[in-house]
């Protein structure tokens, strides 16, 4: 279990998986509030819509029936009228007044009126009769009938007549309504200004017309009901009544409460927004409409916007995941790069990105490769250039033509003189191997140290030109030979000077070597007056290796300059001034170095005597 490998888990899946949650879980609770906010506010006014329909459509049918309330009035206001009726009280009328009886009700009830027809185009009332108390009475009718039809309709008017006598008479009622076949029939009490009982108006009602008014109410909403009743609750006419009776008694009581606005009932198991109206001439309406419509307009209304959630969300989810993908990509980049330096690419590098943070890390990145590459071949580099200068500089300048002359010089003087000049050369020489061959495994060696080398060349140099050389070193400060530098590297340019500047040069020369510092480095000015380089102003490093002269060529400049700059870095290195016919100027230009100290002078002699 304690060597079990830790399991780990994908930043990206990671970062997916919350951003997602987090997403989706303030998307969610952002859109179920908004949904329920606008399922609330939707509901107020689909409600309110359907009580204004309902209220609508029972003021349809009031004014439908209006109709016949204000015949009433019309009747008790007309002075023929109740003048005949009143007559008709004491012994039958005359064919004529019943005729100038039949004119005067035909124009006060006026059947053929907008008032009838109501915004259906179709009339409330097909016919309206005016009976006397024997039962003789006077029709009129919205559509002309046949003799055959008129003596039907005076017959049925005769028993809804008797009818409504009989039930006055044993139950007091005040009005009478009766369905039939061929109609609705209603009969009412015509009073006169007394309040006595003139005659008897009875109407025959047109079904189809009342039904007309609701065929909306039944058209848009499924399911709904109305009913027309009496104020006793008898039904006259209806559209799905059993959803309304099937709680006959209980919610009776109910619509006695909520009279005059729409309320929540619950009916055959259903929910319904109802609604009562009383109409004209003691009747009243029941309307009601289905509470699952309200949910479905409402569902349909908010399923807009759950759709469009539901977008925003897929949208979202699919932004975040572009998104993630391009953020984390870097990562898989990063992760290849640190694997190809795994396997010894250090030249490998980043991009630039767009996010600072992994701009951050790339360029840190590059830097650390750049580093580390530079650290590997400053090591390797640094070591091949200085053996290669070393042994350059042991084929060029060490060759038997060189050990001959010098050999040669030293055997001649000493025939000829015998004195202590033979033994300074001897020294001299001896010195000068001891600094090429016997300290080949050092890099730097202190600033006099490599002056004094110099000086033993020129040294045994103005042997060999005689009086065409002369020289000087100069250093503006002491503590400077205390600096370490390069070892041979102001040797070389001296050789390079000498060789190719003074050599090729009729006339005497002479080279000068200048020590100083300047803004915090040390300069070395190594400058004669010989040819130049055959060029005039600053000479780009590296030369041209001229193939005629292989023995002695510039290539030790660039060494030098080379090794300066994978010691001490780009900033520093060799500079080259010439101007053709007058001589050359060259610099090596290093900072400051307090390096470790090198060996003394006795332990080179003990390390050669041994």
């Amino acid at each position: 279990m304690a060597g079990r490998k830790k399991k780990r888990y994908s930043m990206r899946g990671k970062m997916i998986t919350v951003n997602m949650g987090i997403m989706l879980g303030a998307l969610l609770l952002c859109g179920s509030i908004f949904v329920f906010s606008v399922f609330f506010i939707i509901s107020d006014y689909i409600h309110h819509d359907m009580d204004f329909f309902l209220t609508a459509t029972a003021d349809g049918m009031e004014s439908g029936l209006s109709y016949l309330e204000k015949v009433i009035y019309a009747l008790r206001d007309s002075e023929t009228v109740m003048g005949y009726m009143e007559k008709s009280r004491n012994g039958r009328l005359t064919e004529e007044e019943c005729r100038t009886l039949e004119a005067a009700f035909s124009r006060a009830v006026d059947i053929s009126s907008p008032e009838n027809l109501g915004n259906v185009q179709m009339p409330a009332a097909l016919e309206i009769s005016l009976a006397d108390s024997r039962g003789d009475f006077v029709s009129t009718g919205y559509y002309a009938m046949p003799t055959s039809e008129k003596e039907t309709g005076a017959r049925v008017f005769r028993e809804v007549f008797r009818a409504f006598e009989k039930e006055s008479a044993e139950s007091g009622a005040g009005y009478f309504y009766q369905e039939r076949e061929d109609g609705l029939f209603l009969a009412f009490p015509l009073y006169d200004g007394l309040m006595d009982r003139a005659g008897t108006v009875l109407f025959k009602l047109n079904k189809e017309a009342l039904e007309k008014r609701m065929e909306e109410l039944t058209a848009n909403y499924p399911g709904a009901f109305w009913v027309l009743c009496d104020r006793t609750g008898k039904s006259l006419d209806g559209g799905n009544q059993e959803a309304f009776w099937n709680t006959a008694g209980a919610e009776r009581e109910t619509f006695e409460e909520y009279r005059y606005e729409p309320f929540r009932m619950e009916t055959g198991g259903r929910d319904y927004r109802a609604y009562r109206k009383l109409l004209p001439m003691d009747l009243q309406v029941f309307l009601g409409i289905p509470e699952n419509h309200a949910m479905m307009l409402m569902y349909s209304s908010v399923r807009i916007y759950v759709l469009l959630i539901a977008v925003i969300t897929g949208c979202g989810c699919l932004f975040l995941l572009v998104l993630i993908y391009r953020l984390t990509k870097p990562i898989e980049e990063i992760t290849d790069k640190l694997q190809a330096v795994k396997e010894g690419n250090f030249e490998t590098k980043l991009p630039a990105y767009d996010s600072r943070e992994f701009n951050e890390i790339s360029e840190v990145f590059n830097e650390m490769t750049a580093y580390v590459n530079n650290l590997i071949k400053e090591v390797y580099e640094k070591q091949i250039s200085i053996k290669e200068m070393e042994l350059k500089f042991l084929q060029t300048q060490m060759n038997p033509h060189f050990m001959f002359n010098v050999l040669n010089t030293l055997s001649l003087q000493a025939k000829m003189d015998g004195n202590e000049e033979l033994f300074r050369m001897i020294s001299t020489f001896s010195q000068l191997i001891q600094a090429k061959i016997y300290r080949s495994g050092e890099e730097k060696v202190t600033l006099g140290q490599e002056l004094s080398y110099v000086e033993y060349y020129l040294y045994l140099q103005s042997y060999r030109f005689g009086e065409r050389l002369s020289y000087e070193i100069a250093v503006s400060e002491e503590k400077l030979k205390e600096q370490y530098i390069p070892k041979l590297c102001i040797q070389l340019i001296v050789e390079n000077a000498v060789v190719h500047g003074l050599e090729p040069k009729v006339d005497n020369g002479f080279v000068k070597v200048s020590v100083y510092r300047q803004e915090g480095c040390i300069c070395i000015d190594t400058v004669d007056d010989g040819v130049g380089f055959g060029a005039d102003g600053e000479v780009a490093l590296p030369l041209e290796k001229r193939e005629k002269d292989s023995a002695h060529n510039h290539v030790g400049l660039g060494n030098v300059h080379h090794m300066i700059q994978l010691m001490y870095g780009e900033a520093y290195g060799v500079t080259v001034f010439s101007s053709p016919g007058r001589g050359s100027t060259v610099r090596i230009r290093i900072p400051e170095d307090q390096g470790e100290p090198e060996k003394s002078e006795e332990e080179w002699q003990k390390k050669e005597s041994g």
